[in-house]
């Protein structure tokens, strides 16, 4: 009997066939390359949206310094690569700005649009000149809003990303 079970285990087939082991390793293929495509896209979400919370950030700062000062800070933008904005006296270029300026860390993320009359905040009554800042990149676009008020937020124009709002319009 012993040797009847061991001739069954010898000619019993152990392992994966060739067919198995490609199909295996072509859905773990298929998996791989899903996955590597939607990180990126959600690396560029978050890019996105850091560089919105950060410009955000940088206004909520300016709004509070002309408040406190009792001053005028209109914003003035310069586009291209690297794109900056800034208070104060506009220079020829983002490198040689001197003054408060934004200066994003990602080269991925483009200011798209904004409001082409002055915007910026005034120190009485800590009101403001209203607009808006767009900004872009694969993930989608972020607009800042600027109210009459002096209320800053951030909403997103197309799609909710990562938790931030459409815009109301």
């Amino acid at each position: 009997m012993n040797e009847n079970s061991d001739l069954n285990i010898d000619n019993c087939q152990r392992g994966m066939t060739l067919i198995e082991l490609l199909v295996v390793i072509l859905i773990a293929g298929i998996l791989t390359g899903w996955g590597v495509s939607h990180w990126h896209l959600y690396q560029q979400a978050l890019r996105l949206e850091h560089t919105a919370q950060q410009l955000l950030a940088f206004l909520i700062r300016l709004q509070a310094d002309a408040n406190w000062r009792n001053r005028t800070a209109l914003l003035w933008f310069k586009t291209g690569d690297p794109w900056c904005i800034g208070s104060g006296v506009p220079p020829p270029d983002c490198a040689s700005a001197e003054s408060d300026r934004y200066l994003p860390y990602y080269r991925d993320v483009l200011l798209s649009a904004y409001t082409d009359k002055e915007i910026g905040f005034y120190g009485v009554r800590n009101n403001a000149q209203a607009g808006h800042i767009v900004l872009s990149n694969g993930a989608g676009s972020l607009r800042l809003v600027l109210s009459a008020k002096g209320r800053l937020r951030v909403c997103s124009e197309r799609k909710n990303a990562r938790g931030i709002a459409l815009c109301q319009l």
